[in-house]
């Protein structure tokens, strides 16, 4: 239970969201057609606000399942750390830093992770919402309730009669009750299945009796057309999308058009228009606001129907039409620049990524292969502002598109807890959490009768984010290029604006930096300078190292946790390796399957079907040709024997073509039956692919589970090393350095 309301909640919020927009393009096309249909039957302009409602309420109840169905079979993607994850490259990318970066949490959290994160305040919103829209339905079904049980209890036999023969020449087949009430201002129609017209006692002394058979003939035509269980759909509508005012736009049109149809209902009922208009002209002065679950007479605009009654005329077109015009203008703007190609981007200099392991191509349609994450240190929450790009980093090459087919990577993990890689300040950033793979499809049969199109291609794997580059030997002992810092380190963080900024120094390489840009050439200087471990810190325009072993102790301790955790990713990642591997093999397998279905599909005799084809639609025109003389010659005479003779010749030509059909065509179902005989291994290694790629989404989870747990470590250990650096500073256990300039 608590798993489906966890795929629930975002489907339903993310639904209602997109109803948002949704909502406008059927708000401003509905009003649109509406001003085009002005002049038109008021049952077009009904069924057109009719079915815009509709696919209202269809909308986000499609996006609802469709979310849920996408959720069943992939992982969730809704993840905070796999959405953190996912967002690295916003940062580390820009920064060009080649290594798991401690990410500014604003920096990471887009819009729509926000909008992730209140959803559940959305949607509790929203159900607050529907709850009061429900209860005041309530309140109105209840007040219609309470007055057709008191009118129950007051018949009148006269005006009974007078009533079923007015349902009578409506063509009413069920039995209409009437019953009197006594607080009433208005005739009202109550009931779906046993429908009553309440008429109030007041109208009985007050209204003269043909005037009041048109206002009963008003309220019949509304049975005839069953508007009390629409009007019950549409409040169920309203209830559900009360937040739209496209919503609430569609109803107030369907009930004005619903009135006006009822009206022309009774009008040709009664043979008298303007015997209506007076009834509904002296209604006016019983005008009482009733609720909405009831249908009275007095709905919709009363002066409106009864000039409509009284002079019809036609409707000028209104400048309000150029509202809905802008918007579904805008509307399409919006999204031709969304689908045009966008020019490409010139990307930050990154360094080069582990190049990609051969593969052979991948095959079209095959199930996606989850990526498998090379996690070397994983990310970090801290706090850090965004990171320009490093205008000196080495320019490398583009990365492989992402349909290039790429094996599973190994891992660019090391067996200690800092592993170093030299690096320029340009590398790819940390990869993102797994995500589940998708049930493949299975691929379609060859329909028996029809001419089979080449069989569904497996689709091309995804191609996995290529891991941290690894440390060279080469290029430990490369020289310094100038322009470009090298160094050794673990984790980095830059904010250019920073007043404080620390580094760790332990083993051969840095254990953390947190820095600014102009802090980088200071600790590649210290790297040459400073023999063994220390700590160097940084206040606004004062530095100072420290090398003391005991609070050295204490930093690797408080990164002790954080490192643990690191080793436990590795070997999650090791095991998603596995899987990944084993899936590659699944799809080499679907790949040779489907190159040789088209090898096949390219065999079988299309061409030549064709060419038999056109040859024999050419006879057949002339035999159509002849034909058309011998119809013109009449029925004897030499020249119809010669076209007899000509016609007897074209059907001569004609037999080597049917063979030849027959046979391409008998060779052509031999071949088809033959493709589908070779689909089930497909379908067998599809359903091979879709459990093979089951344990993913587990693993995915629990990786996502471990980065939580790890940035939770990573910030306590930060905090708890930047308290123990700065009793250090205190305690005078830290010596002055000159602080980096600029």
């Amino acid at each position: 239970m608590a798993e489906l309301l966890s795929l629930l909640m975002p489907a339903i919020g993310w639904s209602l969201l997109h109803f948002v927009w949704q909502g406008l393009l059927i708000g401003w096309a509905a009003t649109l057609a509406l001003q085009l249909l002005r002049n038109a039957r008021p049952q077009a302009r009904y069924a057109i606000a009719c079915g815009a409602l509709l696919l209202c309420a269809a909308l986000p109840l499609a996006g609802i399942v469709w979310r849920l169905l996408d959720a069943a079979s992939a992982a969730p993607a809704a993840d905070p750390a796999a959405l953190l994850m996912a967002a690295a490259p916003a940062g580390a990318a820009s920064a060009g830093l080649g290594v798991p970066v401690l990410m500014d949490g604003d920096q990471l959290i887009s819009w729509q992770y926000m909008l992730q994160r209140q959803l559940p305040w959305l949607v509790l919103l929203w159900a607050s919402g529907a709850a009061f829209m429900t209860v005041r339905l309530s309140l109105g079904l209840l007040w219609v309730r309470e007055r057709t049980l008191e009118a129950q209890a007051v018949p009148n036999a006269h005006w009974q009669q007078r009533l079923d023969r007015l349902a009578l020449r409506l063509g009413l087949d069920r039995p209409v009750r009437l019953a009197v009430a006594d607080h009433l201002d208005s005739p009202m129609t109550a009931g779906c299945w046993k429908p009553v017209v309440l008429l109030p006692a007041s109208l009985l002394t007050g209204m003269p009796a043909d005037l009041l058979e048109a206002l009963l003939a008003h309220e019949l035509a509304h049975i005839k057309r069953h508007d009390y269980l629409v009007n019950l759909v549409q409040s169920a509508i309203e209830i559900l999308l009360f937040y739209h005012p496209s919503v609430w736009m569609l109803s107030r049109h369907i009930r004005d058009e619903r009135e006006q149809i009822a009206d022309d209902l009774a009008a040709s009922t009664l043979g008298e228009p303007r015997r209506l208009a007076l009834a509904l002209s002296e209604l006016d002065r019983f005008q009482f606001a009733t609720p909405q679950p009831a249908l009275g007479a007095q709905g919709g605009n009363l002066m409106s129907r009864i000039k409509r009654l009284v002079r019809p005329d036609s409707q000028p077109l209104s400048w309000k039409i150029a509202a809905p015009l802008l918007g579904l203008c805008t509307a399409c703007a919006v999204l031709y620049a969304h689908a045009a190609p966008q020019p490409p981007a010139v990307d930050a200099p990154a360094a080069p990524a582990v190049p990609a392991i051969d593969a052979p191509a991948a095959p079209k349609s095959l199930p996606a292969v989850p990526p498998v994450p090379a996690v070397a240190q994983p990310m970090m929450l801290a706090a850090a502002a965004p990171v320009p790009p490093v205008p000196d980093a080495a320019p490398v090459p583009a990365p492989a598109p992402a349909a290039a087919p790429m094996p599973a990577p190994r891992p660019a993990l090391a067996a200690r807890p800092a592993p170093a890689a030299l690096v320029a300040l340009a590398a790819p950033a940390a990869p993102a959490a797994p995500a589940a793979p998708a049930a493949p499809a299975a691929p379609a049969a060859p329909a028996a009768k029809a001419a089979p199109a080449a069989p569904a291609a497996p689709a091309a794997p995804a191609a996995p984010p290529a891991p941290p580059a690894p440390m060279q030997a080469d290029e430990q002992a490369a020289p310094h290029t100038p322009g470009r810092i090298r160094m050794t380190f673990g984790r980095l963080t830059m904010n250019n604006n920073a007043k404080e900024a620390y580094a760790i120094r332990r083993g051969d390489g840095y254990k953390s930096i947190y820095s600014g840009r102009n802090d980088m050439a200071e600790l590649s200087r210290l790297e040459g300078a400073v023999k063994g471990d220390f700590i160097w810190y940084r206040d606004g325009s004062q530095a100072w190292l420290i090398k003391d072993p005991a609070l050295l102790a204490k930093v690797n301790a408080a990164w002790a946790p954080a490192d643990a955790m690191d080793q436990k990713m590795k070997e999650q990642s090791k095991e998603m390796e596995q899987h990944s591997k084993a899936m590659a093999v699944l799809g080499e397998k679907m790949r040779a399957m489907s190159d040789q279905a088209e090898r096949q599909e390219r065999g079988m005799p299309h061409a030549r079907i064709e060419q038999v084809a056109r040859e024999q639609e050419a006879v057949a025109r002339k035999m159509e040709a002849v034909g058309r003389r011998m119809e013109r010659n009449g029925e004897a005479g030499a020249d119809r024997e010669a076209l007899q003779r000509e016609m007897a010749a074209l059907k001569k030509e004609m037999e080597p073509f049917k063979k030849q059909m027959k046979e391409l065509t008998a060779e052509f179902a031999k071949m088809h039956a033959e493709m589908a005989l070779k689909q089930e291994p497909m379908k067998a290694l599809s359903a091979e692919m879709r459990e093979a790629g089951k344990p993913m989404k587990e693993l995915g989870r629990k990786m996502g589970e471990l980065g939580r747990e790890q940035g939770r470590l990573s910030r306590e250990a930060d905090q708890t090393v930047r308290a123990l650096i700065q009793e250090a500073v205190r305690n005078g256990q830290a010596e002055a350095v000159p602080a980096p300039k600029g």
